[in-house]
Order: structure tokens, then C-alpha cells, then sequence
């Protein structure tokens, strides 16, 4: 054994092993000057391997994945040939990003194997001289930057022409395991903070909604739109997925306009999914416990923050290290839904540009370290179903990726995609660019947890209003 689970670690084991979530995909186009051949596995064995001996994660299995004390151990041995899979090349004409929308969708709910460490890599070839490489791994193990460390570590061996191994068996180098984030050292809570949740979990729940009392670091009230309660029912409970990208000139102007106002592009990123929310959603749902209809009239986001800056890890070390945030949003009124953003809305994204800040910087009171106190997490992840989601969306931005460009091998484009949540919120935007590119995100959800008619179609809108948007800003 190298050591247990952190609780928030534990988290996305248990949540895996229920059959909640699965693959986190971060993919990559590279583009090959050098003559490689891109349509055999053995030509990325010695990339795959240099991956392994530098990141002690992809060297590891989970253990006792049913219980609330799972552990990691260190493989034997690592057979490449399990872990790489070659597709048949994309068709000519075919379009681009509905292929890789394709691979990514085929893959997401696949479950990984026990028997070998949680991680595979596609490779669907786009030519003789580019593919799409997607790294797609178990949150067991790894959260989304640790995807793209992941590329940089397999494009700076692709581009020094690592050789490959004579066996695609290897085995892992006994590095250091590194420590979990959550510890009570490094992640302290405070009496103050605890005592909400704490509260909540004892109190009745009528007392503990009298007053104003959270069983987790979110608030919700009435009038937050949550989409469908939770709910699997395999195989029915599946991940929907849209990509879409926003053109680099466009994506540049939006910088430029954030710069101008003291703000970053994730802020006005969340601003403009409030306004497509807002112009798509109807102002009332039915609610099933009354016999009326609830107004709907704000939302609640949930941001996962990166703490590698704040615990001094190095921005290429893979492992968990993410933490939440959560912002209340106020619906948009329908008179400026079709318009650039008003002052006042430049107000709210220069301050949720400052609550993320905050939010990173800070080691105390980051609510994964309230998991601590859960007594069973997979109990807790359990009884969660049939009950209301804890926020109406999360985005997750892994940033500008900055690749360097040398040795024949390129990266020109990257996409980011996870499960959607059974037990979490009903839709998920997943970010990710190029430095110098366009902007590529994913919008996944649960089939049947967004309690609209046609969620497609309300997607797609929501897509449009946000590119939209964003050539307005």
C-alpha cells in the first residue's frame, strides 16, 4: 500500500465505483513533421513510458473501491498495449470537431479496468501527418490539470524522439508517492465554518431551512434553478455532450475587453452562461410538492479553483488538487438579454473574478476539507440520489495551455470533457485553449437531469446565446 485515500479522493473513487461518473477526457490535435508513424502504438511507447516514469499516478491501481477506505498501490508492471487504442482514420471532409465530439462521447462512460491503473489514450488519426490524442482517466486517481500535464510531458518525448521500449511492458519507478491536498494541515477548517453543516445534518429540516442553515458549502433557496433531482437508472443515466469553440480573433477581442475592465475571461465566462440560462429557461417550473408553479429566479454556480499556486506544487504535478467555489447569480433581465454586457454586470464579473482569487489563495475553509467530517462518503454520495442537485452548473476552466513548438511535433488544439454529474450539477461547461487558438468547451449533462422537454435543443440554445455573447463582449 502507498497510502489511503484522502476523503476527497475517496469522494471520486466512491462516486466511480456507484457508477456516477467516469472518464475525464483531456484531448489534444498534434501535428507530426517528422515522419512518424501515427497509426501504430508502437511508435508512442517510449512517449507513454517517459509519462510514467516522471508521474507516480499512472503508476497505480486503487484498492478496496467499495468501502469508504480505498488505498493506492504501485503496479508491477504496466502492459502499454492495455492502455493505447489506434481508431480508424477519420474520414476526408469529415468535420473536425464533430469526430472528436464523437471519440470523446463513445469514451466517457466507459468504466476503466481494475486490474491495471485507470487511464487509456485514443489516437484517431486525422492524416498521414496530425491526430487527436485524448488522455482519458479516472478523478480516482487524477483531476483536469494533471490531463494536461499529462500532453506536456508526452509531447516534450514525442519531440526528443524518445525510443520506444523493445516490450510494451514496463514498470513503474518507485518514486516518492506524493501527499494528498486535503490534509487538516495543509487544508484546516475553522469551528465558524463547520458549524453550518454540522448543524444542518443534526437539525430537523424543516428547523434547519427555518433557519437558513446549508448542509454544504452551497446555498440554495426556492427560487434556484437545479434542473431534474438526481437519479440513476442504468442504463438509461447517461452523459449528453456538446462541443463548441469560439474563434481565436473573437476569444482575443473578449480578453482584451476583460483586461479593459479588471477582469478574467472564467468571470465573464460564468456571466454569459447566467444570460443564456436566463433567456432560455422559462420564469417558472413546475414544482411536484405543490400544486403551483416556483418562479425561477437566480442561479447558483459552482467553479472548481486549482491549488497547485497555493500549496507551492508545481503546475505539471499530477494528482487531486482542486477545490470549489460557489457564486449566486441573479436571473438577467429579459431587456438586456440581447445586448453587450451593462455596467452592471462588468460589476459582478470583477467580482467573481475576485472571489476566485480569493478562493485559490486561500488553504483555510476550502469546503473539500468538510468531507473530512462526512462519517461514510460513499453513504453520503448514495443517499444523494433522488434528491434536489446542489447547484445549477459548474464550470471548470483547466486555462491557456502553452505548448512549445519544436522537434516536428505540435499541438494546435485542446479539448477538456467530463461525465455528467449524477449526484452534482445539472450541466457542466469544461474549458480549455490554446495559447493562440480558439476557444474549445464541452457542455455535458446527465440524460433526463436538466427537467426540460427537449435538452438538446435547449443546449444548443444556450451554446448560441453564449457565442453570441461572447461576439458582443
Amino acid at each position: 500500500m502507498l497510502r489511503r485515500a484522502s476523503p476527497n479522493e475517496q469522494r471520486t473513487i466512491s462516486r466511480e465505483d456507484l457508477g456516477f461518473y467516469h472518464a475525464v477526457i483531456i484531448g489534444a490535435v498534434y501535428q507530426f513533421d517528422n515522419g512518424l508513424d501515427i497509426e501504430s502504438p508502437h511508435s508512442f511507447f517510449g512517449p507513454l513510458k517517459q509519462c510514467i516514469d516522471e508521474h507516480p499516478f499512472l503508476g497505480v491501481l486503487i484498492a478496496d473501491r467499495h468501502i469508504d477506505k480505498s488505498f493506492y498501490y504501485r503496479a508491477s508492471t504496466i502492459n502499454l498495449e492495455e492502455h493505447i487504442a489506434i481508431l480508424e482514420r477519420a474520414a476526408p471532409g469529415q468535420d473536425l470537431w464533430l469526430a472528436i465530439e464523437a471519440v470523446i462521447h463513445s469514451d466517457i462512460d466507459c468504466p476503466f479496468s481494475h486490474t491495471f491503473p485507470p487511464w487509456r489514450v485514443i489516437v484517431l488519426p486525422l492524416s498521414t501527418t496530425s491526430a487527436f490524442i485524448a488522455f482519458s482517466f479516472s478523478h480516482g486517481i487524477l483531476d483536469g490539470p494533471s490531463g494536461v500535464a499529462f500532453h506536456h510531458t508526452f509531447l516534450k518525448a514525442l519531440q526528443t524522439k524518445a525510443c520506444p521500449p523493445t516490450s510494451p511492458i514496463v514498470t513503474p519507478p518507485s518514486l516518492p508517492f506524493p501527499p494528498p491536498l486535503d490534509t487538516p494541515e495543509r487544508l484546516p477548517i475553522s469551528w465558524s465554518f463547520l458549524l453550518g453543516p454540522l448543524l444542518a445534518s443534526l437539525l430537523p429540516t424543516f428547523l434547519a431551512n427555518l433557519l437558513n442553515i446549508s448542509a454544504s458549502a452551497a446555498t440554495l433557496n426556492a427560487n434556484t434553478w437545479t434542473g431534474a433531482p438526481c437519479a440513476f437508472n442504468p442504463p438509461e443515466t447517461n452523459t449528453r455532450l456538446l462541443l463548441r469553440t469560439i474563434p481565436a480573433p473573437v476569444l482575443n477581442k473578449a480578453l482584451s475587453a476583460c483586461r479593459a475592465n479588471n477582469a478574467k475571461l472564467t468571470a465573464a465566462f460564468h456571466q454569459l452562461v447566467v444570460r443564456a440560462l436566463s433567456k432560455g429557461l422559462p420564469p417558472t417550473v413546475s414544482d411536484a410538492t405543490t400544486t403551483r408553479d416556483t418562479p425561477m429566479t437566480n442561479f447558483l454556480s459552482q467553479t472548481t479553483i486549482n491549488m497547485r499556486p497555493a500549496v507551492g506544487v508545481s503546475p505539471h504535478e499530477m494528482g487531486e488538487f482542486a477545490t470549489g467555489a460557489y457564486l449566486y447569480h441573479q436571473r438577467v433581465e429579459s431587456s438586456v438579454h440581447d445586448g453587450p454586457l451593462t455596467e452592471a454586470e462588468w460589476d459582478d464579473i470583477r467580482g467573481y473574478t475576485r472571489a476566485f482569487a480569493e478562493r485559490a489563495a486561500r488553504l483555510d475553509d476550502q469546503p473539500i476539507g468538510l468531507l473530512r467530517y462526512v462519517p461514510s462518503i460513499r453513504g453520503w454520495l448514495a443517499k444523494k440520489v433522488g434528491g434536489r442537485r446542489d447547484a445549477s452548473c459548474e464550470v471548470s476552466n483547466v486555462g491557456v495551455v502553452g505548448f512549445a513548438d519544436e522537434g516536428g511535433v505540435r499541438v494546435v488544439d485542446a479539448v477538456f470533457a467530463q461525465p455528467g454529474h449524477v449526484v452534482g450539477t445539472p450541466l457542466c461547461f469544461n474549458v480549455v485553449s490554446v495559447k493562440g487558438g480558439e476557444l474549445v468547451y464541452t457542455v455535458t449533462w446527465p440524460k433526463g437531469g436538466l427537467g426540460v422537454e427537449d435538452e438538446e435543443a435547449f443546449v444548443e440554445g444556450v451554446c448560441a446565446s453564449i457565442g453570441k455573447d461572447f461576439e458582443r463582449v
